[in-house]
């Protein structure tokens, strides 16, 4: 159930910043062509901000599911066992910590803004454009409770996913290399 659920998180938020960044580009090129023509979108200043807004939601949503934040994985795996546990613990426990404030706070302030609207498209309610703030802190917050189990099995086992990940790419990168040498020119 819970793989189910990471997985349907994580093509869920590929799809969803995927989708953002293809309207992104269509609307510069229609800005664009808009301007080009003498014709400027009143609109698309504003617009584009937000929307760049929410693909940066997205995407550090989809980093933290993904555990592919920068981070200081040499100084937690380095660390003696016991030592490693305790920052592992630490750590969640001020990422929970910091994305429940994201989460209490941008609430609380989407009911004080949430009769405001977008300034040049006055049909579209501020809230609606505030909202990915804390849904984002949510399902980060959720990202990281369900991935918690392999992350857990990781630092115990002392298994530093960045290095395992170079290693996969080192060999990935040599054996692309062997086929080119067996290849004839």
């Amino acid at each position: 159930m819970r793989h189910r659920l990471i997985r349907w998180l994580d093509l869920f938020l590929q799809g969803f910043t995927i989708g953002l960044i293809v309207i992104l580009a269509v609307l510069v090129l229609m800005a664009v062509v808009f301007r080009y023509t003498g014709n400027s979108l009143i609109w698309y200043d504003e617009v584009a901000i937000v929307l760049l807004a929410w693909i940066t939601y997205a995407g550090a949503t989809f980093a933290v599911l993904r555990n592919a934040h920068l981070g200081f994985s040499g100084i937690l795996y380095g660390a003696p066992p016991a030592v490693r546990l305790g920052l592992f613990a630490v750590n969640e426990v001020v990422f929970m910590a910091a994305f429940g404030v994201v989460l209490w706070g941008s609430w609380v302030i989407l009911g004080i803004f949430g009769s405001e609207t977008m300034t040049t498209l006055r049909w579209v309610p501020r809230w609606f454009i505030q909202g990915i703030v804390p849904v984002s802190a949510a399902l980060m917050i959720l990202a990281r409770l369900i991935t918690l189990p392999e992350r857990l099995a990781a630092v115990r086992a002392g298994r530093d996913p960045d290095s395992e990940e170079i290693a996969q790419e080192i060999a990935r990168a040599e054996a692309e290399l062997a086929a080119q040498k067996e290849r004839p020119l």
